[in-house]
């Protein structure tokens, strides 16, 4: 194909997609060209995965990367935050989005709010002398709580202060702490691990409940996002693989490097020298983990600042025909 600019780039990417024949291509374009939009498009939401390098890659996309970031950044929080079981994030993906997906069916909603709510536990029903007015004081939490998120989209902390009043569901002691810690405005020192983990929590309270909500359908696999890394051993019919060095933190991979947009350092030469293990190699190895996770139909997209140089290396090296090669 041309490298000439195709204004008809969008129809032959579906075309390259059909899982009736299917075609593996690679496609370049400039940042801000809309390409991740056009193949998210192109290749739609059933069966098909797309592999990014990081996290933030996917929050970016999804909208969550103002809420993951500042969380992210504090060491001990990282592994609660990517595998959903931090007591911040349970609060209201475990126990505030349930009840939500439940409010239009009356037997649903009272059920989530009974398996939810320490005010429906067997101990705070034994103890309470008037139960009708206890229950009436739950059925006021519960249309309270829904009624913060009519036609609006409230912030965690405004969730969070509402179950505090009500005391509909259980606020964890750690997002307490940071809802009263008082803060500069500026990031504190970064030795200490209690004023930066509070200033972190206080940064994700800002957020709008609905990068809750996207970050949940992320970390729980339903999002159409994986990282490179987290899908070993996974299958799909589409995938497509997002490789952008500029977007990723990392120094362990450098896909510019294995694909010849930049010289491999003096380290990378003297470990594959020596046999050791280097960015090259860790970079081929999960290059091939992403590219066999396709059954059907595999797209690469590459964000380079030399389009043409990385073709050429790509034919030359035989991993593509010229003709399966795109730029944008």
């Amino acid at each position: 194909m041309s490298e000439a600019v195709v204004a008809d780039a969008d129809t032959i990417m579906q075309a390259c997609l059909n899982l009736a024949d299917p075609k593996s291509f690679f496609l370049y374009a400039g940042a801000g060209s809309g390409k991740t939009h056009s193949l998210v498009e192109a290749t739609g939401p059933k069966g098909r995965k797309t592999l990014i390098l990081e996290h933030k890659m996917a929050g970016r996309r999804m909208g969550f990367e103002k809420l993951f970031t500042p969380l992210y950044a504090v060491e001990h929080l990282q592994t609660g935050l990517l595998d959903g079981t931090l007591t911040a994030l349970r609060v209201f993906s475990e126990g505030v989005l349930p009840i939500l997906t439940a409010k239009d069916d009356h037997f649903l909603l009272l059920e989530a709010v009974r398996s939810r709510s320490s005010l429906l536990s067997k101990d705070a029903m034994q103890s309470t002398v008037d139960q009708s007015a206890h229950m009436q004081r739950i059925e006021d939490a519960t249309h309270a709580l829904l009624s913060l998120f009519e036609r609006n989209d409230p912030t965690l902390s405004e969730v969070a202060t509402l179950l505090l009043q009500t005391q509909l569901l259980d606020v964890p002691e750690n997002l307490v702490e940071a809802m009263v810690f008082e803060s500069s405005g500026e990031a504190p020192d970064p030795e200490d691990t209690n004023a930066i983990t509070n200033y972190a929590y206080q940064l994700f309270l800002e957020r709008p409940f609905s990068e809750l909500a996207a970050f949940t359908t992320y970390t729980d696999g339903l999002s159409p996002y994986g990282t490179h890394q987290g899908v070993k051993g996974l299958e799909f019919p589409r995938v497509m693989v997002v490789i952008n060095d500029d977007e990723a933190d990392g120094f362990l991979f450098s896909y510019d490097k294995l694909l010849g947009v930049k010289e491999p350092t003096k380290t990378d030469q003297n470990n594959e020298r020596d046999g050791k293990d280097h960015a090259l190699a860790r970079t081929r190895r999960l290059l091939y983990v992403t590219c066999s996770r396709a059954e059907n139909s595999l797209a690469i997209v590459v964000y380079t600042p030399q389009p043409a140089l990385v073709k050429r290396n790509v034919v030359a090296a035989g991993w593509l025909q010229e003709s399966e090669i795109e730029i944008l």
